[in-house]
Order: structure tokens, then sequence, then C-alpha cells
């Protein structure tokens, strides 16, 4: 059974990454292909690897669902004049928020909003320091590969 949610884990992951890149492919893709694809992906994945043990469980899915794909919609450059990954990943992790009703310890919904922060901020300074080719591919399959990856987390 391991090997199977293993599985489950890495395919859900493959497909999250290729969702975020078609977000931002454009034409003749669309970006709620990402915004509001990914949120369930994540949660179902979730859902599916530690199931609710109660209705509010349940119902936390919508509001998860809703905070992370708003914020997949902002890289906040209207805030601070520029894309901030760094936020936009920060706050693609505080979308699990929510989880905490259905049993995720809030603690580690943080830690994992962290990660995901220096992660997506990481991937884009390296990319860009360094002129890696094809950067918009490497950091938009990697930010949503890391969001399903991570969702994991809550798990625990």
């Amino acid at each position: 059974m391991a090997k199977k949610k293993t599985l489950v884990v890495l395919i859900a992951s493959i497909l999250g990454a290729i969702l975020y890149r078609m977000g931002g492919w454009g034409k003749p893709f669309r970006s709620w292909q990402r915004d509001w694809l990914i949120p369930p992906l994540a949660y179902g994945l979730l859902y599916y690897l530690k199931p609710p043990i109660n209705l509010v469980g349940w119902l936390m899915i919508l509001p998860a669902i809703i905070l992370t794909g708003l914020a997949l919609t902002t890289y906040l450059d209207s805030i601070f004049g520029y894309d901030n990954f760094y936020a936009h990943g920060f706050l693609c992790g505080l979308g699990a928020f929510p989880m905490v009703w259905y049993g995720s310890v809030w603690w580690i919904i943080l830690v994992r909003a962290i990660l995901l922060a220096l992660f997506m901020g990481g991937l884009n300074w390296l990319v860009h320091k360094y002129k890696i080719k094809y950067s918009d591919w490497i950091e938009e399959l990697g930010r949503g590969f890391a969001i399903i990856i991570t969702i994991t987390m809550l798990c625990i």
C-alpha cells in the first residue's frame, strides 16, 4: 500500500507541475488552469492520504481550495512592485490554514508555507542569477511540483 501511495503522490506532483506550467504558458492555455485545478488536486491528494475523521474536516476542503486558488492568482507585484515569489510561495502555503480543523497541525502548515516561500523565491533567484536557459520552465514546473509534494506534510 505504501508503494501505491508513493506512486500516487509522485504522479499528482508531476500533474501539479504540468498544470502550473500550462497556467504560465499562455495560448492555448489559461492561467485559471493553474489557479483553480492545482488546489483540488492538492487537497484531493491530502484526502486520499489521510481521510478526515469528522464532517468539519470534509467541509474544510472548500475554503482551502479557495484560499490556495486565490494565492495562485497573484505574484503580489501590485504590492511589492515586482513579482515576489517568496510572498507567493508563503501565501500558497497559508492557503492550507483551514486544514487545522481537518486535523493538520497549525505549525506544520506554517513550516510548509515557509518552505514553499524559500523554495519558490530561491528558485527564482537562482535561475536569474545564473541566467539559466528555460528559466520559466524550470521555475513553473518546480513551483507546481512543490505545492503538491509538500501537501504530504499535512498528514503529520
